[in-house]
């Protein structure tokens, strides 16, 4: 699945790119170090973000904005083995996220804009695994997570309606699963527990364009419980993969995207409940000459809220139905520097319709989309892939409005927050597979 990537605005923003450019830099580096039953893991991300409004179409006034944000992660993490069968994995985790906003506006709001966000969380987890025999694994998980955020903006600062504070958010995640193996390749998983989940800052703060954060969100908490089968199987020239699961949620102060007018704002549901399927194969027919791969997912919401409004409804954004396909062709080649591999795929991606808001009176329609595409894979070390998107230029679609005697109207294909998907498009990627250059023999 794929969306329109950028900083979406106001339509009168969006259409004159002088009114409303957008410079992003994003590094993100991940450093992992194994010794023995030890591991170190570590993150580094910095985002410097950029934004101009120089005809004043996003506020009051105009609006120009410059940002930095820096995330910091740390996890050391240890395993024990213990008695027969039985194993103990330990970890924690200590993360640091800071966002330096410089706002500079001509509205005469009382206050500067400017802001600095702080937010502290660590977490503490263990995990005991109990193996009887090569058929059955029983694993307890205990998580518990702590975030000391520091939003709460000195007098004259942030926004003139700034409602961030400091706090103390904490939360404990149990959870019990299980592994049978019924016979070789075909195993049996399931699962239940309980979850916590704070707020992300994009969902605090949002981007001052499109997303507009919320910053009285409560942490999401829940009972979840899922259960299912995976295939892995070889046979001669042929591979299965496969997987399907049931699931069921029961969540409280659910954090939910919601349109709001022109933005997208993310809001508390007091309660709701998700259930479903998840599914996927992958399928290789004589060695990778062809792949066959896809997924589907059945999500049934109900919208638990005492709203009457919204009261027994699906949640906005969460279709029913979500298919993706794809088939690819090609060729293995041995060479002198190592394998070559070139590949052509065809995709289909189809999503069933859904809802902007809570009530269910704006609807988006269906999409189905294709895409088109090679890749060229050079010593399972450089993958280069080049993707038409949306084959057809699929761009308007026909909706029929709930009220009756209404006829359906041309309306364009958009995201789940009503976003204007693009058209036709070219994407290329490439990939260098740095483990593996590392693994090379000198």
């Amino acid at each position: 699945m794929w969306k329109a990537q950028g900083v979406p605005g106001p339509a009168t923003a969006q259409s004159d790119e002088t009114a409303l450019s957008t410079l992003l830099a994003r590094t993100f580096a991940n450093l992992s170090h194994a010794s023995g039953r030890f591991e170190w893991v570590a993150g580094l991300g910095a985002e410097r973000r950029r934004y101009d409004d120089p005809r004043g179409e996003l506020g009051l006034g105009r609006d120009d904005e410059r940002l930095l944000a820096l995330d910091a992660y740390l996890s050391p993490r240890i395993n024990l083995p213990l008695w027969t069968g039985a194993t103990l994995n330990l970890l924690s985790e200590l993360r640091a996220e800071s966002v330096d906003v410089d706002e500079r506006t001509s509205a005469a709001t009382g206050a500067t804009g400017d802001a600095r966000r702080r937010r502290q969380a660590v977490a503490a987890g263990l995990q005991l695994e109990q193996r009887l025999g090569d058929r059955l694994l029983l694993a307890g998980t205990l998580r518990g997570d702590a975030i000391h955020s520091r939003f709460a903006a000195p007098a004259g600062a942030g926004e003139h309606d700034d409602r961030g504070r400091d706090e103390l958010r904490a939360g404990l995640s149990p959870r019990l699963a299980g592994r049978l193996r019924l016979w070789r390749g075909l195993d049996l998983r399931a699962s239940v527990g309980r979850y916590f989940r704070a707020p992300t800052l994009i969902e605090l703060f949002g981007d001052r364009g499109y997303i507009i954060g919320n910053e009285g969100l409560r942490p999401e908490r829940g009972d979840a419980v899922d259960g299912g089968f995976v295939v892995d199987l070889t046979r001669g020239y042929v591979a299965v993969q496969a997987h399907a699961a049931g699931f069921a949620t029961r969540a409280h102060d659910l954090i939910q995207w919601i349109q709001t007018g022109p933005v997208l704002q993310p809001q508390n549901i007091a309660s709701a409940r998700l259930r479903g399927l998840e599914s996927g194969l992958y399928l290789d027919l004589w060695r990778r000459a062809l792949t066959l791969e896809g997924n589907y997912t059945l999500l049934a919401t109900t919208n638990d809220t005492p709203e009457q409004s919204a009261s027994g409804k699906r949640l906005p954004g969460r279709p029913l139905h979500e298919l993706f396909a794809r088939a690819a062709l090609g060729r293995r080649i041995a060479t002198r520097h190592g394998p070559l591999e070139p590949r052509i795929f065809y995709s289909v991606e189809h999503v069933a319709g859904t809802f902007l808001d809570p009530s269910e009176r704006y609807g988006l329609p269906p999409r189905t989309l294709h895409g088109l595409g090679a890749e060229l894979h050079v010593a399972d070390r450089l993958h280069l892939v080049a993707e038409l998107r949306n084959l057809f230029d699929a761009r308007i679609t026909r909706w029929r409005p709930p009220i009756a005697g209404l006829r359906p109207l041309p309306v364009p294909i958009t995201d789940f927050i009503g976003y204007p998907l693009p058209g036709r498009s070219l994407w290329v990627s490439l990939r260098v597979d740095i483990d593996r250059l590392s693994k090379q023999p000198h």
